[in-house]
């Protein structure tokens, strides 16, 4: 056959077997990348953010400049904020509080992670992030309630500051009587506990009345609705009652609380979004509010939260025997719901309370209050006074007893329930 003849392949008598060649590895020269902008820039924001907040804490401290911001900037912020929240019917605060604990245990296991892999690039720009956050809210709220506490004094209608212990007692005498007429004219439940006849927005709406019925130029005119916290328990445990956040817009109340003190605490919260930040001055306003209210239920809420106080006056004036008299007289039915919110605040750990008070105690002396948590009772301070005879440098004495003469000298809170009775009265101390 014709064709091309196959070429013999022949094969070596001992057939050596290559190593595998190894494969050339190609070494790709990596280039630095750059530090983002953002790096950079985040530093920036937050120290503008410091800076922001060092000068604002600085000029608040002056009565002008406090009274200006308070009604112009933080009226206008609080409207703003206090409306877009409103839309909401749970508490804004509570959810960016939830909101800020999730994030920390997320930060707190990136954290970790960044540690183990010694990415300290990424920590650092973590710490500025979460700074930067922090003089957020900080400016936010200095802004918002910060200047509050430098305003001028807040007017309050004050009368009796002469009174005698006669009229002390006359005028306790007439608020105990209608304290013990409100104490038989509510239902109660088996503990003995006044049981509220509103819902909780109700009450907001007419606390909300109750501020426009008392509106002066101190006051701011916006009033936001009060919301209650889902977690109250959290706030039973640590001894407090409401939260004022202005950032947000709100006032927020602890609905574990005795029911009777809520009332107190919605009105105490609310004086605080009305631009009256010192605590003493939103207990005097929210007091004055409720003991002066034409609404039985509020009224028998502001009594159970200050006639006790009212009933001091009698003794500071040196009245022993009527002021006795005049304890025993108060219905026993106010007694027992007193003992169930003793018994229900002594319940709560003591050690939260005393980490609550610890923290709110230093948030109040950084705001200028001295005496800290000791603010609150600003409006309840007495003395006595025992002038001296010029001619013989001795303590006066009465000349009829010969007894050394002491002046009482009312709190705020007493001489604001004396303005009250002589207005019921037609009259005016002279």
């Amino acid at each position: 056959m014709f064709g091309k003849k196959a070429k013999k392949r022949t094969y070596p008598l001992f057939a050596v077997k290559r190593a595998p060649q190894p494969a050339k590895i190609k070494v790709y020269r990596t280039a630095k990348r750059p530090l983002s902008y953002a790096f950079f820039a985040l530093p920036s924001v937050c120290l503008l953010l410091l800076a922001l907040f060092a000068v604002m804490d600085t000029v608040r401290t002056d009565p002008q400049t406090a009274e200006w911001w308070t009604t112009h900037i933080q009226a206008g912020w609080e409207k703003f904020a206090g409306t877009i929240s409103s839309v909401f019917p749970f508490s804004v605060f509570e959810f960016c509080v939830v909101v800020l604990i999730l994030s920390g245990i997320f930060l707190a296991v990136r954290l970790f992670i960044n540690l183990c892999h010694a990415n300290f690039k990424r920590i650092a720009f973590g710490i500025v992030s979460v700074a930067t956050a922090a003089f957020t809210v900080l400016d936010l709220y200095m802004m918002s309630m910060g200047f509050g506490y430098y305003r001028y004094a807040m007017p309050l209608p004050q009368a009796g500051g002469g009174y005698s212990a006669q009229q002390a007692v006359e005028a306790v005498e007439y608020f105990l009587n209608d304290y013990n007429a409100l104490a038989k004219k509510f239902e109660r439940d088996a503990d003995g506990n006044v049981v509220c006849p509103y819902t909780f927005k109700e009450l907001s709406e007419l606390l909300i009345d109750e501020y426009a019925r008392v509106y002066d130029g101190y006051m701011l005119k916006y009033t936001p609705t009060v919301k209650p916290i889902v977690n109250s328990w959290l706030l039973s445990d640590v001894l407090i009652i409401g939260i004022t956040f202005l950032p947000t817009g709100e006032a927020n109340v602890n609905i574990d609380a005795p029911a009777t003190q809520a009332v107190s605490t919605m009105a105490h919260e609310l004086a605080h979004t009305k631009g009256i930040q010192r605590e003493g001055d939103a207990n005097l306003i929210s007091q004055y509010l409720l003991i002066s209210s034409s609404n039985d239920y509020l009224r028998y809420c502001g009594y159970f939260d200050t006639f006790n106080k009212l009933l001091s006056a009698v003794m500071l004036a040196g009245d022993k025997e009527n002021y006795l008299r005049l304890s025993y007289a108060v219905d026993p039915l106010i007694g027992a719901e007193r003992r169930i919110t003793r018994e229900y605040w002594n319940a709560q750990p003591d050690i939260t309370g005393k980490i609550g008070e610890f923290f709110n105690n230093i948030y109040l002396k950084l705001n200028g209050a001295s005496n800290g948590t000791g603010s609150y009772d600003d409006g309840n301070k007495t003395d006595t006074v025992t002038p001296i005879d010029p001619d013989t440098g001795e303590p006066e004495k009465d000349p009829d007893t010969g007894d050394t003469v002491v002046i009482p000298v009312y709190s705020s809170l007493q001489k604001l329930y004396f303005y009250l009775y002589e207005q019921s009265k037609g009259y005016a101390n002279k």
